[in-house]
């Protein structure tokens, strides 16, 4: 089995970030899922290129975007598209190898859908929608190896690129203006992964723990609390380069949010909490023994449906990747 190729194939994974919103608007800065298989390695010197492609549907029972709290049930369908690029330095660094990760998302078509449930939108139908470029993440890390176990150490800081303006209400229209491509905060997430590879029998455990911190959206006195992230994958690589197996990951507010967009968006649902949550899983196949433009070339698709979701999107999300080595 050519390990090197599945390295190269997660190399450009190393913080995958999507274009979405906040938990203020019922997802985090934060792509759950994107820390799958080889989490914890950091690759050998050169240069990785990675190309995601993302589709999600989701629903919500009450949320805030942007300012506007929003009582009904509401469905988001989400498709982005993400370029990064990892650069792994030839030095070395605390006794391992560093390595800075650039990821941006370009949001392709964001669409949401809801029925008022409060005048004077009663029983009608509200939609609105938006493109473009998300929130840019930088990710430095640190790899280190021992034996079959690797592990690496990082910080993703989230930029607040993407466009954001408060949501408006056009009363006459029946119509909202409230998705944003951009959050209006900056977010910090450290992240501990690690790697166990048996390079006799292919199987693969990998997973990673990070906690994202965010700051005040000042637009709407929004303050997100801290949110622990837990992902863990099992893969059975083959000699041929395939590799398949499960993914799953944990996601829990461990405080509660504050500022007085929550209070009000609290006071809207009735809620007497806004700590969100949610659990998801699924399988994972990857192919890591192709060649693009003579370059090598890694192939990954990978499947999530969410569960147990509290005060943040349920959704079902299809992730296809291509990685390639220079």
């Amino acid at each position: 089995m050519k390990i090197s190729h599945c390295i190269a194939f997660t190399a450009a994974l190393s913080a995958n970030v999507p274009a979405a919103w906040a938990v203020e608007g019922g997802l985090g800065a934060y792509l759950l899922g994107s820390r799958t298989t080889f989490a914890g390695i950091v690759p050998g010197p050169g240069s990785y290129l990675g190309l995601d492609i993302v589709t999600s549907s989701g629903s919500v029972d009450g949320l805030s975007l942007g300012g506007l709290p929003i009582r009904a049930d509401t469905d988001l369908d989400l498709t982005f598209a993400k370029l990064s690029y990892t650069y792994v330095f030839a030095s070395e660094l605390w006794g391992g190898t560093p390595a800075l990760n650039v990821n941006v998302p370009l949001v392709l078509d964001a669409n949401l859908t809801y029925t008022g449930v409060t005048p004077p939108l009663v029983g009608v139908p509200i939609s609105d929608s938006t493109s473009g470029i998300g929130d840019i993440t930088v990710t430095p890390m640190i790899g280190w190896h021992s034996g079959m176990l690797h592990y690496s150490a990082g910080l993703s800081i989230f930029a607040p690129t993407g466009s954001y303006r408060t949501a408006s209400i056009d009363v006459p229209a029946r119509t909202i203006n409230a998705l944003n491509t951009g959050k209006n905060i900056w977010s910090l997430q450290p992240v501990l992964a690690a790697t166990h590879m048996n390079p006799k029998t292919g199987l693969e455990l990998s997973g990673a723990a990070s906690l994202l911190l965010s700051t005040r959206n000042k637009d709407t006195d929004y303050q997100n609390a801290p949110a622990l992230n837990l992902e863990g994958t099992v893969m059975q690589h083959l000699p041929s380069g395939w590799a398949i197996g499960a993914v799953g990951y944990a996601y829990q507010q461990i405080g509660e949010d504050s500022g007085s967009g929550a209070a009000a968006t609290r006071a809207a649902l009735g809620a007497s909490s806004l700590k969100a949550r949610v659990f998801g899983a699924g399988p994972i196949i990857s192919y890591s023994s192709a060649s693009v433009f003579g370059q090598q070339a890694s192939f990954q698709l990978k499947y999530f449906t969410e569960f147990g979701a509290k005060r943040r999107f349920e959704s079902d999300t299809l992730w296809f990747n291509v990685s390639l080595t220079f």
